[in-house]
């Protein structure tokens, strides 16, 4: 008997893709053209099959399975098997919340299975299963199948549970888990510096770089996108340095995304003119660059280079996107630019198609209110289209503060209190303004009530680079060497000897 024309077993497989439910009929139909095509004879077919809809289908492909198990039953015993379940479950970890509602029990089925099946042991299927539960939030069941599967345990399952660990930020577990490591690879090392600069814990991640250096691994672009991070936050300028000719040596250096990240931490430790260099000597800029630069600029109060900048980024066609218009909208409010400020604020969805969130109103009530705009910036609040939060409610009791507008600070209070905002920022604003109007008995009432509601100050902190070296001081805190206190103590009596001379 002659094979079916092709369109036949075609039509077959769109009937088995396509439609989202068949009747047991179809699914006859669909078998016997798809057997008398041969099809079923090639025992790799389903599996090729499943791995054609990924990434781009994953439910379509966790759909197909249990048609495919139906009609491949007989015709190929070898169906599933340990690179299907891999196949499942990579589909299952990319329906992971909030993209798809019950991910959860999905993952745990396929696990059954597969212990049914006797897969759950087989390296490809504990790996899939340590990442799709660790992509569910489920880290328990992910340590356990690792725990579990002892045997089959291999550099990728030690390095999903580690990055599992370091997205959920369980920063204890990550590092117990990274320093039991037997081979850790550039992605284990990776994945624990990221975790360390996501949690803001910056001097422990740059340890990491240093520690990874000495193992004599050599670091990836994620390792050295994270350490340029924490030496900006840090200020450490001199290790900035460092990493900067260590990329320079290398296949970094060239890298897009690695020189935008060291134009980002020579801004932020005040290097302005190395940012810039290193800015000018990218062969390609895009919008992430520009917004560095431009980002860098303003918070060095050189509003009006930034504002060039952003001409220049706009004459080589490059969009801006949400960050740089704050950036931006910051830079006009310091250099009192009100109108231009209006221009860009009322072009970004016009002619950018970028919808003003509450950071860019907050950005624009700030430029009114160092402007002295004061009720204009009150009206803005008062007409955003989203609930204003504490950093629009700042901006606006800033230009309070700044004028002595004890009137408008009422009614930002009265704004406060509706909001329900208790960020201790604008409660200890708030009372700032009172007490520099002389309004004792507003200041004891707004203190009293950060008491009763327990509104904490956040205290105050500062960084400064020594030799290399980056220490943090916080206001209050007095656990630093005594030496050091002393001479923070004398700095403090200069400086208001200083303050006093001048007044």
């Amino acid at each position: 008997m002659p094979p079916p024309p092709p369109a036949i077993a075609t039509l077959a497989l769109h009937l088995l893709l396509s439609r989202p439910s068949l009747t047991a009929a179809q699914l006859r139909q669909v078998h016997a053209h798809l057997l008398v095509s041969s099809l079923l004879a090639d025992r790799f077919f389903p599996n090729s099959l499943l791995r054609s809809l990924l990434p781009a289908s994953p439910l379509r492909a966790l759909r197909l399975f249990p048609r495919l198990r139906r009609i491949t039953t007989n015709a190929n015993p070898l169906f599933p098997n340990a690179y299907t379940f891999s196949f499942l479950l990579t589909a299952s970890a990319s329906l992971a919340p909030p993209h798809h509602a019950s991910p959860r029990l999905l993952v745990s089925s396929l696990h059954a299975l597969a212990i049914l099946l006797a897969f759950d042991a087989h390296a490809y299927v504990s790996n899939g299963l340590i990442h799709a539960y660790a992509s569910c939030g489920l880290l328990c069941s992910a340590r356990r199948v690792f725990d579990v599967n002892g045997s089959c345990r291999d550099v990728c399952s030690w390095t999903a549970l580690l990055t599992a660990f370091a997205r959920a930020a369980r920063l204890e577990d990550a590092r117990a888990l990274f320093d039991a490591m037997p081979n850790k690879t550039t992605i284990a090392w990776g994945a624990m510096l990221s975790s360390y600069v996501g949690a803001g814990s910056f001097a422990e991640a740059v340890d990491v770089f240093q520690d990874m250096l000495r193992a004599r691994v050599r670091p990836n672009r994620a390792a050295v996108l994270g350490v340029l991070a924490a030496c900006g936050a840090l200020g450490a300028l001199e290790q900035g340095r460092w990493v900067h000719a260590f990329v320079n040596g290398g296949e970094m250096a060239g890298d897009r995304m690695v020189a935008t990240a060291l134009v980002d931490m020579y801004a932020k430790c005040g290097s302005l003119e190395t940012a810039r260099q290193v800015f000018e000597g990218m062969a390609e800029r895009d919008v992430f660059a520009y917004t560095a630069m431009i980002t860098g600029l303003s918070d060095h109060g050189r509003s009006m280079e930034a504002i060039e900048v952003f001409g220049r980024m706009q004459e080589e066609g490059v969009r801006p996107n949400e960050v740089t218009f704050i950036c931006v909208l910051s830079a006009c409010g310091r250099a009192g630019l009100v109108g231009r400020a209006r221009e860009m604020f009322g072009s970004m969805a016009a002619e950018y198609g970028v919808e003003a969130g509450v950071e860019h109103y907050g950005s624009l009530v700030d430029v009114l209110g160092r402007a002295g705009m004061v009720e204009e910036a009150l009206e803005v609040v008062r007409g955003m289209p989203m609930r204003p939060d504490a950093y629009v409610v700042g901006a606006l009791l800033n230009a309070c503060v700044a004028r002595g507008d004890v009137e408008a600070g009422k009614k930002v209070a009265e704004m406060i209190a509706e909001l329900g905002l208790e960020h201790s920022g604008l409660q200890v604003q708030l009372s700032n303004l009172y007490a520099g109007r002389g309004k004792w008995e507003e200041v004891v009432s707004v203190r009293r009530g950060m008491e009763e509601r327990r509104v904490l100050k956040v205290p105050g902190c500062s960084m400064v680079e020594v030799d290399g070296v980056a220490r943090e001081f916080v206001a209050g805190d007095r656990s630093q060497e005594a030496w050091i206190i002393d001479v923070a103590e004398q700095l403090d009596a200069q400086l208001r000897m200083v303050a006093l001379a001048h007044h």
